[in-house]
């Protein structure tokens, strides 16, 4: 094409759809990559030269404390590829004899890798799920995927490895640990934008979070409505190591025989661990404990009815997966919720609001 040059030329849409199959086979760089700059402190480098700071790779070489000659290069190419895929911003500056020096920041999304005024970030989650993905429990997703679906795609975790998921977590310290960090760092991130958001804690007196492990979530919400008496349900040997919070009760139980009472009931992250029979019972559970025009408090990840692109169902189409190998548990439709909570009794269901593409949604009691 006479007068082409890279910037201007359009490519032909069998070129964008064979680019995005090859980029498909080496997808496996953005993750490796993700977790060396983790490893490096890259976030936290950039995050500590100041808000809006650009460094160079050169910049950043300097400030690791073990960083061989020719670093900045390496260090250069991985940046470039975490801003290419919107983890870092990239500025470019024209040097006195004509060459160029790319300077790198923190996007909107790479700050989520940079620690938080509490210490929480997703770091803690990216050790996690890289442990897992790389074997170190002794299996390997690739065949758990194969075997479930050779076998007709039931939940057989345990028929292949003995152990549940979760046995298995508990079984390795270092991975237990790393698991716990995980989703305390992740819920940490999540509530307190939740806190912010959604309005329906106001006026509630007693609220019971149901499956709330040590009850971080529920002292989020309290130290943001401290009106609220917290009830922090989970398995008894959970409650029993968890610690002290102000106006937070810990009480040990069964959430498929009985829930404590409450004008509002939480659930969250709860329901994509289990399949529809179990939440239906669950979701009982929870109506027989609130009274008339209670509120059911629902935290998850809801699929599109379509297969949609955007990075949000992406995001669902991924816990959907990882929920289903791994726990025999799965994300669900909008429509696929409102069928449960009216399975249960719930005369009212409405979709909320979103935060970091977990949605709140709130089932109604009416009798």
């Amino acid at each position: 094409m006479e007068g082409a040059t890279s910037k201007n030329y359009k490519h032909a849409e069998e070129d964008e759809a064979a680019v995005l199959a090859m980029a498909a086979c080496s997808s496996y760089m953005l993750p490796m990559t993700l977790n060396a700059a983790v490893e490096l402190d890259l976030f936290e480098i950039i995050a500590g030269a100041g808000d809006g700071a650009h460094l160079s790779a050169s910049d950043v070489a300097s400030r690791l404390t073990t960083a061989a000659d020719g670093a900045a290069v390496v260090l250069g190419s991985m940046m470039q590829l975490l801003a290419a895929n919107s983890l870092l911003t990239c500025s470019v500056d024209v040097l006195a004899d004509g060459g160029v020096e790319r300077r790198y920041g923190l996007s909107p999304a790479g700050k989520f890798f940079a620690k938080d005024e509490g210490g929480a970030s997703l770091c803690q989650s990216l050790s996690f799920t890289t442990r897992v993905a790389g074997g170190a429990l002794g299996f390997s997703v690739k065949d758990l995927v194969l075997f479930l679906v050779r076998e007709g795609g039931n939940y057989m975790f345990e028929r292949m490895y003995v152990k549940s998921f979760y046995e298995l977590i508990t079984r390795d310290v270092e991975t237990g640990k790393l698991f716990n960090d995980s989703m305390g760092a992740h819920s940490a991130i999540v509530m307190k934008k939740v806190v912010k958001t959604y309005r329906g804690f106001e006026g509630l007196s007693r609220l019971v979070d149901v499956g709330g492990g040590g009850g971080s979530t529920l002292d989020a919400i309290v130290s943001e409505y401290p009106s609220i008496h917290g009830v922090n349900f989970d398995l008894p040997h959970v409650v029993n190591t968890a610690p002290s919070y102000n106006n937070i009760e810990h009480i040990g139980g069964d959430m498929f025989l009985e829930v404590p009472k409450g004008d509002a009931i939480l659930l969250k992250n709860i329901l994509h661990n289990w399949g529809d029979e179990h939440c239906v019972n669950i979701l009982k559970c929870c109506y027989k404990s609130m009274p008339n025009e209670g509120k059911l408090i629902v935290m998850d990840y809801i699929l599109p009815n379509t297969t949609q692109t955007d990075v949000h169902a992406k995001y669902a189409s991924q816990m959907n997966l990882t929920m289903k190998i791994l726990v025999g548990g799965k994300e669900r439709t909008e429509d696929e919720f409102q069928g449960m909570a009216t399975a249960a009794g719930f005369v009212e269901f409405k979709v909320v609001c979103s935060v970091y593409g977990i949605w709140i949604m709130e089932f109604i009691k009416l009798v």
